[in-house]
């Protein structure tokens, strides 16, 4: 080899080396500045959904300050110290969802609930005498003991009494519903939030869900949980003092934390969301991984490069999504109040009309509900309709109703409308005033519980409350019209079973006792146990068929019941036989009332154990 061609090698890998070195780095130059830029934007986007959070918690506020506003006109025309006015007024109105208890405030700051039942004063509260100077709705500046010595919150709304004098509404709100409205779970489940007043008392704080803390000093209780001092709190409290909003990085015995803070806009009062600052570390691990990728494949840098700034737009540390689920939250919890307007015949909406509407409008005409709304409502529910037409045409004050609504995703969810109709000097209707609220969660939930309610504990069939309010139900629908047969089985020495051989085994024959029944019937019929030894069986017939047949069913039905129940159970020492007793009657033919239905059976069965039990009889049969 050449001395010049060894000298040409040299410098083209030299050059390789050192453009290597120029890639490598650009590269490392390129992932610090990216390491700045994403923890700007994570801090920007934290920003941002503090502010949506603030907003969520804002708006449940002000939706509770509206329904105080509303309950004023009840009670401006009559005397709010006398009691038994106040119980009168407050019987024939609906329940005020979101307060545990309302009570009605006299310019001396006495107060009477809206059971007639006499509160302690409220004259001495700043709350009190904010609202009487201002004429403005308050909310007190910290929490306060009931009488149950449950932690409250009040809510202040002003009115003119009967007598001209100032007079207040004030909703008192438990700690639990605040909670409640302060839970909504933000970047992965990995922030907790502060509710605090302006001069630093915590209201509410979601940081541990089975500790309650509040009236107690933020920035004391801070350090004491940080371990140490933090300077950076004062910066925090000149903010407060100014009304800004901002992030500042704390320190700690274990990790460092982001505080972001934004005002709420009621009280002076501050919302600070504390995320770990590990959260936005994690995500810079993602980008690193990949920027040193970029460090081993200098030959394809820029691809890289440009497929790296693609992934950060698409993913954005996950932090717009979180965003999408704060605002899907407050959509879901949101009450939306409304106001109709019977003249111009209008509707005008105050809140997140996307619940009902699919976007965002403040005043829709009343053909544009009858026409796009009305025809949401489940099939099933809508007899609401002619319920609310009654309430307009005929004079009536109050509405409430649940109903089924397909919202704009396709889906039903139940919604809960509550309103009071306003009437002209004439007596004929000029407003409706009410609200509509996303209760689909709180249904759903309370008919699981119904279904637990009705089963039998041990058989997993309906309980004996559960089949007689089935059954009645079904003769007095859609059951008149068609055949059925009510069968009541009782199981022969089952006594037996119990004293010999022990209530562990005796369990065990009423499971396996339900499972054989549930095998011979279908989904149709009911199936229940009445306790003890005794089952029932409303056996239905989809369709009407001669007696001859009927008779026919009911006894291949009765003869294969009495065949499976036949079983011996032991112990291992001792053997008990249990068979069945098994008594029918028809309907109509044997009476049209489950009571009547049940004595037939129970007559029939009653034969079949007076000849020697362990078989089945058909009522006149």
């Amino acid at each position: 080899m050449t001395k010049n061609k060894v000298l040409k090698n040299l410098t083209i890998t030299g050059g390789i080396i050192i453009l290597g070195l120029a890639v490598t780095a650009l590269l490392f130059s390129f992932q610090h500045k990216m390491s700045h830029l994403l923890i700007n934007m994570a801090l920007q986007n934290i920003s941002e959904v503090e502010e949506l959070y603030a907003e969520s918690l804002r708006s449940k506020f002000l939706s509770q300050q509206d329904l105080l506003k509303i309950q004023t006109s009840y009670f401006s025309d009559i005397d709010i110290k006398n009691s038994n006015e106040i119980k009168a007024r407050a019987a024939g109105m609906n329940k005020i969802e979101g307060f545990k208890r309302i009570a009605l405030v006299s310019s001396d700051g006495s107060a009477i609930d809206l059971k007639g039942k006499s509160l302690p004063s409220m004259k001495n509260k700043q709350y009190f005498s904010d609202t009487m100077r201002s004429k403005k709705w308050k909310i007190a500046n910290g929490i306060e003991l009931d009488s149950s010595l449950e932690p409250t919150l009040t809510i202040t709304c002003p009115f003119t009494a009967k007598d001209g004098s100032p007079a207040m509404i004030a909703g008192i709100t438990s700690y639990n519903i605040l909670k409640n409205n302060f839970s909504t779970s933000v970047f992965s489940g990995q922030s907790y939030s502060y509710l605090i007043a302006e001069n630093g008392n915590i209201i509410l704080c979601n940081k541990d869900r089975k500790k309650v803390i509040y009236n107690v000093d933020f920035f004391d209780y801070v350090n004491k949980s940080s371990g140490m001092e933090n300077p950076e709190l004062q910066t925090l409290k000149r903010d407060i003092i100014n009304q800004r909003s901002g992030n500042i990085m704390m320190n700690g015995v274990e990790h460092k934390k982001i505080f972001s803070y934004t005002p709420l806009g009621i009280n002076g009062w501050y919302i600070i969301q504390v995320l770990p600052y590990s959260y936005i570390q994690n995500q810079l691990a993602k980008i690193n991984t990949l920027v040193f990728v970029l460090i081993g494949a200098i030959a394809i840098v820029i691809l890289l490069f440009w497929l790296v700034v693609y992934i950060l737009s698409r993913k954005n540390f996950e932090i717009t999504k979180d965003n999408e689920k704060l605002v899907m939250a407050n959509s879901q919890a949101q009450t939306l109040i409304f106001e109709y307007d019977a003249v111009k015949r209008k509707v005008d909406f105050s809140g997140d009309s996307k619940l009902i509407l699919g976007a965002h409008k403040k005043i829709v005409s009343a053909e544009f509900i009858t026409s796009e709304c009305f025809k949401r409502i489940h099939p099933e529910d809508q007899n609401i309709l002619n319920l609310l037409k009654n309430t307009l045409e005929n004079g009536k004050k109050n509405f409430s109703a649940e109903f089924r609504y397909k919202n704009f995703s396709n889906k039903y969810i139940w919604l809960k409308m509550t309103g009071s109709t306003i009437f002209d000097e004439a007596g004929k209707v000029r407003q409706f005033i009410g609200s509509i609220t996303n209760v689909n969660s709180q249904v759903l939930y309370e008919q699981e519980l119904k279904n637990i309610a009705d089963k039998d504990k041990l058989s997993g069939l309906l309980n004996k409350a559960a089949m007689e309010r089935n059954v009645k139900q079904y003769l007095s629908a859609e059951g008149k019209y068609r055949q059925s047969a009510l069968i009541i089985v009782d199981l022969d020495n089952f006594k037996d079973v119990n004293d010999n051989l022990g209530h562990m085994t005796g369990d065990a024959a009423i499971k396996d006792a339900a499972k054989k029944i549930s095998l011979i019937f279908s989904d149709r019929d009911f199936l229940g146990r009445f306790g003890g030894d005794e089952f029932c069986i409303l056996m239905r017939f989809g369709t009407n068929i001669t007696t001859e047949e009927l008779l026919k069913i009911l006894t291949v039905k009765a003869s294969d019941l009495s065949s499976s129940l036949r079983e011996d159970y032991s112990n291992g020492e001792e053997k008990v036989s249990v068979s069945a007793s098994i008594g029918i009657s028809i309907f109509p033919d044997n009476g049209s009332t489950y009571e009547e239905l049940f004595e037939k059976a129970d007559s029939a069965l009653y034969e079949v154990k007076q000849h020697g039990k362990d078989g089945f009889k058909i009522f006149g049969i």
